[in-house]
């Protein structure tokens, strides 16, 4: 397991994301410059570079092309299984005091996104742009049944996970990939993800619908327990 990917918390001044677009020389002159004379004083920052571009790496050499299937709205990837098996191995859940709310059995929500060739582990609150892939990771210690939502910045409720109206049935699992990874509309802001993992399977409609009238509120379902997890999307 990549060591950064083992890490709770990052620990470099600079973000994953400003220092993706780095190595992927995707930020203005000026920037640039400042990144580059930046890393070749900051240990941390350094080493923190370093350990994404083994992470890039790694997802190169496992990648296998991606399926896109018919959808509307967001638009779903499902990732080939080279990516499949590097999820299997360096996916990890978060901790409860990094956003987790859960009621009955433990359960816990991680997102890993995809920027250009790089991939990393997202912490809560972090940046990510139009166009990146995100893909999820759950935890539970019983069966049950899942379904991912979310609310953008502009206050719309849609679906991550499952593709089609009810939740659907999950093993109990530590750190399991889900099998499917959505492409980043141009929404920008803050988006808030609600993950319920239920004891019975429902509609997804009347919860996207109540997620959407909520503006994101944390969700009290009978029956379920609840994860939530906070990214903000930029333009690049």
């Amino acid at each position: 397991m990549n060591a950064l990917l083992e890490d709770s918390r990052w620990k470099a001044c600079l973000s994953a994301f400003r220092l993706d677009r780095f190595r992927l020389e995707e930020l203005p002159p000026g920037e640039y410059e400042e990144v580059q004379a930046h890393l070749q004083s900051c240990p941390r920052c350094r080493a923190a570079a370093e350990m994404l571009a083994s992470a890039d790496a790694e997802f190169r050499a496992s990648v296998t092309p991606l399926r896109r299937p018919r959808r509307t709205g967001r638009r779903v990837l499902v990732w080939g299984a080279g990516a499949a098996a590097l999820a299997a191995t360096c996916f990890v859940a978060l901790q409860p005091s990094q956003g987790l709310r859960s009621k009955g059995a433990p359960v816990s929500l991680a997102m890993y996104v995809q920027h250009g060739q790089a991939v990393r582990r997202a912490l809560p609150g972090e940046a990510v742009a139009p166009g990146d892939s995100v893909r999820f990771v759950y935890s539970s210690l019983e069966p049950c049944f899942l379904a991912i939502l979310s609310v953008d910045g502009a206050g719309v409720a849609s679906v991550y996970f499952p593709d089609g109206p009810e939740m659907v049935s999950v093993p109990a699992a530590q750190d399991a990939a889900l099998p499917l990874a959505t492409q980043l509309d141009g929404v920008l802001g803050e988006e808030r993800v609600v993950a319920l993992f239920c004891e019975r399977p429902r509609a997804l409609a009347p919860v996207r619908e109540a997620l959407q009238a909520s503006r994101g509120a944390l969700l009290e379902v009978p029956g379920c327990a609840v994860a939530t997890f906070q990214f903000t999307k930029r333009a690049p």
